[in-house]
């Protein structure tokens, strides 16, 4: 299934709500309180466009490069931080 901003890809579900992750904020600097959402089926966290305020792209503790997307999968916007954490990778970033 391609991820499509509205579903999740763990588990196709469709009913989302707003989260806070200290642990994920520390992690990732394009974690914020205001953009992290939570499957209630499944518990797979994602952070939310700020466009359009879809589902972006799946977060969790061990991302690596490969499995963050920089754009919204609905209306085509990058991330800017997104993009810079791809491009430098995660040791730039430092870990927690």
């Amino acid at each position: 299934m391609e991820f499509d901003g509205k579903h999740c890809i763990e588990c196709n579900g469709t009913e989302f709500q707003m989260v806070n992750d200290s642990i994920l904020k520390r992690k990732y600097p394009f974690v914020r309180g205001d953009n992290l959402k939570l499957c209630v089926e499944c518990g797979a966290k994602y952070i939310t466009c700020d466009n359009c305020g879809n589902l972006f792209t799946r977060v969790h503790l061990s991302n690596q490069v490969p499995g963050i997307t920089d754009t919204c999968p609905n209306c085509k916007k990058k991330m800017d931080q997104v993009s810079q954490w791809i491009k430098h990778g995660i040791e730039s970033f430092g870990n927690i």
